[in-house]
């Protein structure tokens, strides 16, 4: 009678293992690499003046939307002072650390009035088309000025007009607050505008 019946089975190699570090090992290995690329570029740009950022809220809108990361360009003001149509960021004094996005409209000596939808700059209707478009159904913010900017002061507007807390509200900001020039966005839901220009 054969003995085949009652014989051990062969013993098979166990390759379980690999898969459990191919569906563990791969996915942690892709987030450290991403956690450290993002480091290297954060790190990376601040030592060349950059710095990049997050905006939040619709006050720069079109130009900057909620949730667009952008660059901004810290050592641009070491050799001039702003310029009427920059985006800048910038601290607002008794606001703490927090920054703010908005355009530079004036700057010292300027004359400047908001009335209308309008701004008038020295005289002369400034030509914007960056700005938002109007919703008719919104109310038309209060006329503003004329006032002149005083000396190392910036006059800031959001290119969102009826949705944006700025210089019509809290007045002007001393080119010191500044912290740079943003120069482009990296990323936006809108893929179209990822790594374009700001104007």
């Amino acid at each position: 009678m054969s003995s085949m019946g009652n014989a051990p089975l062969a013993a098979k190699p166990d390759r379980s293992w690999i898969l459990w570090t191919v569906a563990i090992g791969v996915p942690s290995a892709l987030v450290v690499l991403f956690v450290l690329l993002v480091a290297t570029f954060s790190f990376g740009v601040q030592a060349f003046g950059l710095r990049p950022y997050v905006k939040v809220g619709v006050d720069m809108s079109p130009t900057l939307q909620q949730g667009d990361r952008f660059v901004v360009e810290t050592r641009t003001y070491e050799k001039h002072a702003p310029q009427r149509g920059d985006v800048i960021v910038f601290v607002r004094e008794g606001t703490g650390n927090s920054v703010w996005a908005k355009r530079v409209i004036a700057v010292g000596g300027d004359t400047i009035r908001v009335a209308n939808d309008k701004v008038t700059l020295n005289g002369k209707v400034l030509a914007e088309p960056y700005l938002a478009p109007v919703d008719a159904s919104e109310p038309v913010p209060d006329p503003f000025g004329p006032v002149t900017v005083p000396p190392g002061s910036l006059f800031l507007l959001g290119d969102n007009r009826h949705n944006s807390n700025d210089s019509r509200y809290f007045g002007f900001v001393d080119v010191r607050n500044v912290r740079g020039r943003i120069i482009f966005i990296y990323w936006s839901k809108g893929s179209a505008r990822s790594w374009t220009r700001v104007r």
